[in-house]
């Protein structure tokens, strides 16, 4: 047995049902605080983003701005990817959360688009999403991390440049013309959208993470 595995206790089918039981009551409860934090999330007061033209995106079909980005829906996921200019190969946190994206067409159903962004040229970019197989619009934010620079040299606040200010994911909400930033989040509040870490979690050796929980990790074209 490994030594970073826990020893797991042998007992009677009859305990081993009990011992379930048990543990369902509290996942239950998670459950119940789960969705409770949710709502708390759709409640969060958004920000309105001043002239939401200014930030643009070079894609292979050309020049988009944010507005663009939500192709018609009332609501967009972008997330702000560690890929920058010469890298070629992404970052393997980021691709990993990416690697889990799923068929777009379920978030479509409900009016919702999904963008990811790196300050890569788009033709790095492109080249790197069709390495990793990748189906969702994967576009340069090089533009707009200079739009940010030269609002936050004129004091404003931007809400929606990851905290870090390498990689994150950012939630807005469109009406008409006008654009609002509702939510973000980064590093560890990614994890709700891995499901290899929600499927180790039910294993008994778990996610056997090392560092940062990317240690063992490699682009999926490496394995």
């Amino acid at each position: 047995m490994d030594s970073n595995e826990k020893e797991k206790k042998v007992v009677s089918a009859e305990e081993y049902q009990q011992a379930r039981t048990d543990l369902l009551h509290r996942e239950k409860e998670a459950t119940q605080l789960l969705q409770r934090l949710s709502a708390s999330r759709r409640e969060l007061p958004m920000v309105q983003v001043s002239n939401p033209d200014q930030f643009k995106f070079d894609t292979p079909d050309g020049e988009k701005s944010l507005i663009d980005l939500f192709d018609n829906r009332k609501q967009l996921i972008i997330y702000h990817f560690m890929l920058g200019p010469g890298e070629h190969r992404g970052c393997v946190g980021c691709s990993f959360c990416m690697d889990h994206i799923p068929d777009l067409g379920h978030l479509r159903s409900r009016d919702t688009s999904f963008v990811a962004v790196a300050t890569a040229p788009v033709a790095e970019i492109t080249t790197f999403k069709e390495q990793m197989g990748w189906k969702f619009p994967f576009y340069s934010s090089a533009k707009t991390h200079r739009a940010w620079q030269d609002a936050e040299d004129r004091g404003e606040i931007i809400t929606w440049k990851p905290g870090n200010g390498y990689f994150g994911l950012s939630v807005f909400k469109r009406d008409g013309d006008c654009v609002f930033h509702t939510y973000d989040t980064t590093s560890r509040g990614l994890e709700s959208i891995l499901s290899t870490y929600h499927l180790l979690d039910m294993t008994p050796m778990g996610r056997q993470e090392v560092g940062n929980g990317m240690g063992n990790f490699r682009l999926h074209d490496e394995y």
